[in-house]
């Protein structure tokens, strides 16, 4: 199982969106370049990037930070928040990013997004399933649609999609460990596809949990930045 850092931007700066509200940040001292330096050190070579202003405004908005962070050696990239179009996907490939991460767009326009699979490829493109109390949420977390994440995931894997990194927002509020029988199930789904767990994960015993359950990977944010959880706890997962 991957352990994957999250770094979250916001005013060129590294912050945390408790439950995703712009209202109810924390802004952590080091900056996101700093944080980025201190994961490849440790050995974590695949990094989670958020373009909060761009989830925000509906467009990648913090370039220059994120050409910063695809400078920073031996790590690698992925880079998602506000990607509304297959022009700001093939510019964040062509700096470098590993791949882009889809969110809004493939709730609001999924044949769009498919056929983005199709013309760049699935290695080049995940697609982020956030869902609070079983619905999917998308644009801020404020709309949700009726469809459920399982036929959302079925549908998009059925196009070719092979990446898919779910959130439970309710765990991921509550901070009180991931869904354990969630991720059970989803993974009896979904046997041939990446599968990334986010949400609540706070403790190593949440991410040895999780890797017991054959998820693909873990994304960590909160939890790394506030200490909760060590990143010499995680040596069994490095390389």
């Amino acid at each position: 199982m991957q352990i994957i850092p999250s770094i979250e931007i916001y005013n060129g700066k590294c912050v945390h969106l408790r439950g995703g509200d712009f209202n109810d940040r924390t802004e952590y001292p080091r900056s996101p370049l700093d944080a980025a330096k201190s994961f490849a050190g440790a050995g974590l070579s695949f990094l989670h990037i958020v373009d909060l202003e761009g989830a925000q405004y509906g467009q990648v908005k913090n370039w220059n930070t994120i050409e910063a962070l695809l400078a920073v050696e031996n790590v690698k990239l992925e880079i998602g928040g506000g990607v509304r179009s297959k022009e700001e996907i093939e510019r964040l490939l062509q700096m470098g990013a590993n791949r882009v991460v889809l969110g809004s767009i493939a709730v609001t326009l999924p044949s769009l997004v498919k056929k983005w699979i199709h013309e760049i490829g699935s290695r080049r493109i995940a697609v982020a399933v956030d869902v609070r109390n079983g619905k999917i949420v998308h644009s801020g977390w404020l709309e949700e649609i009726e469809q459920s994440p399982t036929m959302f995931m079925m549908e998009l894997k059925n196009a070719g999609a092979n990446s898919f990194e779910y959130t439970d927002i309710v765990r991921e509020r509550a901070n009180d460990g991931p869904n354990l029988e969630l991720y059970k199930e989803l993974r009896s789904f979904f046997k041939g596809v990446e599968l990334v767990a986010s949400g609540g994960v706070s403790t190593i015993r949440h991410v040895n949990a999780l890797a017991k359950e054959g998820v693909s990977g873990v994304i960590l944010g909160k939890a790394l930045h506030e200490g909760t959880l060590q990143l010499g706890e995680l040596k069994s997962f490095v390389g």
